[in-house]
């Protein structure tokens, strides 16, 4: 117990959480885990963040209750990471925490690594787009702008982490005298009154102080104002460029340290989007007529990658098509072991699946593959029960569908059982596709069955 907040100290060993299989770590904070997942029966994986927070008196868990509501309030809303699911239970704790799914996206200062100046600069522009239609439309400040809360997700620059949001006519959290945000993004005013500071000057501040980072590459920007032309700290001498000292005015101006002198938001979004047309001028590239000239020399790749991605899309159907076919199994084998670990996509057995058959792979244009598994006993001397499945779509438009059953010691040659199939085929989306998968899944009945019972009996005893 830490302050009245419990924390759930073994989070990030737990297989699953609220009916969500755990895949792996995508960051942390001093609130929450996030992590990538995937709901059981369902092939995309999402992201999982998971409250450690437990007293839902205290205001770690009641902010993280803000944030949920508010994502559901305005969704969807462009530029804004998109709430999938959540969970806020009554009496949370470490077996049933609070969580917030979303989608899986790109940081932006891994987005934009290598980027041109013209290219973060767009960036930016976009967030201040958000970041001001929020403002006029729902009155909401973000009150905690950093590279560590902006992302790239299909394509699109967008916000996400609304722990500190500003949200009107909702009670206060934010106890007096209590810092908002980090100190190096974070305006005085949030630091010195928090609960009276106005959040929309303060997120102007926070979101020039990112520029500052992402431009110039550092990881963390001066505390304080930033004067233009300061020595060692200007945009146009870490980052050479014919409009950086533009740059470099903007910044001075949205972190002076007193907020009403500050430009508005939408002042910035402009400022932005017309520091890119001084980026462009003077361009006198003739480029009329080279387009359609090199897709009409680039003719035959185009149409073949549009048949792959045809067939890509084909694949995704057949997975979900085995997905839902497999559920019953993976339902009995909930029923028989008090910790089954289902859809696994890094298990070894699945991967020598595929080690093991005719080189297929320069004519795979879809591959999927997933594993489920009993285990028992300490990792180094693991007995289980694995079953590992993959499917491949290749370019001539045949879908493959093949697994493997195995039951003994991990990492020890033999066994008490295996089976393998020969690998079915069939013309991916075809009907005659869809009834072999269910043959293919019928035809696993006996042998699972027989797993399972030479499982049984010869389990050492634990």
């Amino acid at each position: 117990m830490n302050g009245g907040v419990q924390i759930m100290s073994d989070v990030s060993d737990a297989k699953s959480i609220g009916g969500w299989t755990i895949l792996g770590k995508l960051g942390r904070g001093g609130n929450a885990d996030v992590y990538r997942a995937v709901r059981n029966g369902q092939e995309y994986e999402l992201a999982l963040k998971v409250i450690k927070a437990t007293n839902v008196e205290r205001e770690p868990y009641q902010r993280f209750v803000r944030e949920v509501e508010t994502l559901r309030s305005i969704s969807p809303f462009p530029g804004v990471l998109p709430p999938v699911d959540a969970h806020l239970p009554d009496t949370p704790s470490r077996r049933d925490p609070a969580w917030l799914a979303m989608p899986i996206a790109v940081p932006i200062e891994d987005a934009l690594r290598d980027a041109s100046l013209e290219i973060i600069v767009t960036a930016v522009a976009t967030i201040a787009g958000t970041l001001t239609r929020l403002k006029q439309e729902h009155k909401i400040g973000h009150r905690d702008i950093k590279p560590g809360n902006l992302y790239e997700s299909d394509s699109r620059w967008c916000i996400g982490d609304f722990g500190l949001v500003a949200v009107p006519d909702l009670e206060r959290l934010t106890g007096d005298g209590k810092q908002v945000g980090p100190a190096h993004y974070t305006a005085y005013e949030m630091i010195r009154d928090p609960v009276n500071a106005d959040s929309f000057p303060a997120d102007v501040y926070s979101l020039a102080k990112t520029l500052w980072a992402l431009t110039t590459g550092q990881r963390f920007p001066p505390l304080g104002h930033q004067e233009a032309g300061v020595r060692d700290h200007a945009v146009a001498e870490l980052r050479p460029h014919p409009h950086a000292d533009a740059l470099d005015r903007l910044i001075d101006i949205a972190t002076l340290l007193q907020p009403e002198k500050r430009p508005t938001m939408e002042q910035s979004a402009a400022d932005l989007e017309a520091w890119m047309k001084l980026a462009n001028e003077g361009t006198d590239l003739d480029i009329s007529g080279l387009g359609s000239q090199i897709r009409a020399k680039m003719k035959n790749q185009l149409e073949q990658e549009d048949i792959e991605e045809h067939l890509k899309k084909l694949g995704l159907e057949a997975v979900r098509l085995v997905q839902g076919l497999l559920r019953p199994l993976q339902e009995a084998f909930k029923e028989v072991h008090p910790h089954p670990e289902l859809n696994l996509i890094n298990d070894e057995l699945t991967r020598n699946i595929l080690l093991s058959l005719p080189p297929y792979s320069a004519n795979v244009v879809f591959k999927w593959q997933t594993c489920d598994r009993l285990p028992a006993g300490e990792p180094l001397f693991a007995y289980s029960l694995r079953f590992g499945r993959s499917l491949e779509v290749f370019k001539d438009g045949n879908v493959a569908f093949r697994w493997r059953i195995q039951v003994g010691r991990e990492k020890v040659s033999g066994g008490h059982f295996w089976q393998q199939e020969k690998p079915a085929r069939a013309r991916v989306g075809s009907i005659e596709a869809e009834r072999m998968l269910q043959e293919e899944i019928e035809n696993l009945m006996k042998p699972l069955t027989e797993a399972l019972r030479v499982f049984a009996e010869e389990l050492p005893p634990h």
